[in-house]
């Protein structure tokens, strides 16, 4: 019988942590903890995308014939500004 190693012990510890916490907390609520992100529907067709770890967040909504309409706020944004906010329509040709 093959004995084993530390690695595996570990393997096997990590995945029955992650069994335990999903159980815990619930898929939803875990994928958001794991992953820093939420991304939902909202009402009037928007769709949200709130990041926790960048502490970003984005609305939009498509509209008609390739109009798209977005509302951004960037806490930390990557020129270095403090409350980033941005409102753009865009039309896709």
């Amino acid at each position: 019988m093959p004995k084993s190693t530390l690695v595996d012990t570990l393997k096997a510890t990590a995945v029955n942590t992650k069994a335990g916490l999903i159980d815990l907390l619930g898929e939803d609520l875990y994928s958001i903890l794991e992953g820093g992100k939420v991304e939902k529907e909202l009402p009037y067709g928007f769709e949200s995308t709130l990041d926790f770890r960048n502490k970003n967040l984005n609305l939009r909504r498509e509209f008609g014939k390739g109009y798209r309409f977005d509302f951004d706020i960037n806490r930390m944004s990557p020129r270095g500004y403090k409350d980033d906010f941005r409102i753009g329509l865009t039309k896709k040709f």
